[in-house]
């Protein structure tokens, strides 16, 4: 009977999905709906001031709101996407890089960054709104210029909150099409910026593992490293993929309690010092690796956000978005270890050849 009534429940949100393809009914607003919104773009914008404070926003609704696991898959990613903005300042990468590189890299990532908050983060909010009236306000989405395809999703989690897995996959699918529809896709993305990030960080230093901190015991006063090393970054389904393998290890039993602690005992500064201070450091010496914090080396950034262009235009686009992926929980230490002594290398060959 379980089953059946679970086939039941999916069947509806297949046929809502491919329903809400063609649907063109206007949205009229009331007075109240609209301070809401306004309340919401406001709170928004505040948070997507940088890295540090969207990484902040995300771990903070989590808190609240423990069911929606994408906030805290978002605060961990987000995390590595500081790791990535500082790593162009550090000692280890700022040497293979001309500045105006460092500049247009650190561009591309503090845009992808902030394109998926802006989408992301009013969802959130409308859903802790809604639960606090127990009343479902995700009709108010296109407000926010976010894809039709997740007011069925939200609707449907609404009613069915212990869906998180369905829930966080649908997440994963609409942000990455977001950033590919909006980002990654365009020409001056692909020319200018793409390929100089994939070249530089992926095939030539492989500095491109995303990276969660954790304690293999208690104990211990180090932190050991969980992840995943990131390749084919130009395909938008393998990113879908990645975000469903890693959402899978964060919650797995070895792994979620204690990366929920470090999250919520060590304050993200988007310096790598933060879960190695034995390697790394924000004061330049000669005794460990300099690693910035975001506020030392970058300012924060004022973007335009795309107009309204919905990546949903197909059914066939979310096909997969139920379909699980098998993983194995990766211990990546030694593999980052091994990263940072070949880096060390580069950096060393190059002082070399300039004397």
């Amino acid at each position: 009977m379980n089953e059946q009534m679970k086939y039941s429940k999916n069947d509806t949100l297949e046929h809502e999905l491919q329903a809400i393809l063609t649907q063109q009914s206007p949205l009229i607003l009331t007075q109240k709906e609209k301070e809401f919104i306004t309340k919401i773009k406001t709170e928004t914008e505040a948070a997507n001031k940088d890295n540090v404070t969207r990484t902040k926003a995300y771990l903070h609704f989590y808190l609240i709101h423990p069911e929606i696991h994408w906030a805290f898959l978002a605060h961990m990613v987000s995390r590595n996407g500081g790791y990535n903005m500082t790593d162009l300042q550090s000692s280890l990468i700022k040497p293979l890089l001309t500045t105006s590189k460092q500049v247009h890299l650190f561009q591309f990532l503090e845009k992808a960054n902030a394109f998926i908050f802006h989408d992301a983060y009013p969802q959130l909010l409308i859903y802790k709104k809604s639960v606090e009236d127990n009343t479902p306000y995700f009709h108010l989405l296109p407000t926010f210029n976010v894809s039709k395809f997740m007011i069925p999703i939200w609707d449907y989690f609404f009613q069915n909150r212990a869906e998180s897995i369905l829930l966080t996959h649908a997440l994963i699918t609409n942000e990455q099409q977001y950033v590919e529809k909006h980002l990654i896709s365009l020409d001056d993305t692909k020319q200018s910026v793409f390929h100089t990030f994939t070249y530089l960080l992926q095939e030539t230093l492989g500095f491109t593992h995303v990276v969660f901190p954790y304690k293999r015991y208690p104990f211990l006063r180090k932190y050991s490293l969980f992840g995943l090393e990131i390749h084919n970054f130009y395909s938008v389904q393998h990113r879908i993929d990645i975000g469903k393998r890693l959402y899978k290890m964060l919650f797995s039993k070895r792994g979620y309690s204690s990366v929920f602690n470090f999250a919520t005992t060590q304050k993200h500064s988007a310096s790598r010092s933060d879960y190695w201070p034995h390697v790394f450091s924000t004061v330049q010496d000669n005794t460990k690796l300099f690693s910035p914090s975001l506020e030392q080396v970058w300012e924060s950034v004022h973007h335009t956000y795309p107009s309204y262009k919905d990546w949903f235009t197909s059914f066939s686009q979310v096909q997969q978005v139920k379909t699980d992926i098998k993983t194995e929980f990766k211990d990546i230490t030694k593999d980052i270890i091994h990263d940072l002594n070949v880096m060390k290398s580069l950096v060393n060959m190059k002082k070399v050849i300039k004397s």
